[in-house]
């Protein structure tokens, strides 16, 4: 008894991160990815979490992570872009874009960042550790 689950700690860490960040931007969505989104995670294993946040295009990516540090300590691996970003980010093919949107779990979402989920759902697989471009494939095959 009084005994905490990991999931339940992983749980606390994002409802904490997100109340922070909550004070000092306009969040849009906050998407916990990675090995706690896929599988659980692990007693060893951080939370990462991506926060969607308009209010920080003005803030060099390096004051990004000085922002997000504090959390480092709680086991949670913060990344915070803007939703052009992001979206850029997906077109270029990036691993943590591509995670956070296809198998991220959603804690906070808005009606563009579950589009641009949708998008990438629909454009990329998985096989094993390597995020398939199903686009780039049907236009190499089409050749």
């Amino acid at each position: 008894m009084g005994e905490t689950t990991a999931e339940e700690s992983w749980h606390r860490i994002v409802e904490r991160v997100a109340s922070k960040l909550a004070e000092a931007l306009e969040v849009e969505a906050i998407i916990v990815f990675g090995s706690w989104a896929r599988s659980g995670g692990g007693e060893w294993s951080d939370v990462d979490i991506l926060v969607i946040s308009d209010n920080v295009e003005d803030i060099d990516i390096l004051e990004r992570f000085k922002l997000t540090a504090e959390y480092r300590s709680l086991g949670a691996d913060i990344f915070v872009y803007t939703f052009k970003e992001l979206a850029n980010m997906l077109e270029k093919g990036n691993p943590l874009a591509i995670s956070a949107l296809v198998e991220g779990v959603p804690v906070r979402n808005s009606e563009r960042v579950k589009k641009l989920a949708e998008k990438a759902k629909k454009r990329y697989i998985r096989k094993r550790r390597v995020w398939i471009d199903l686009y780039r494939v049907k236009l190499d095959n089409s050749t």
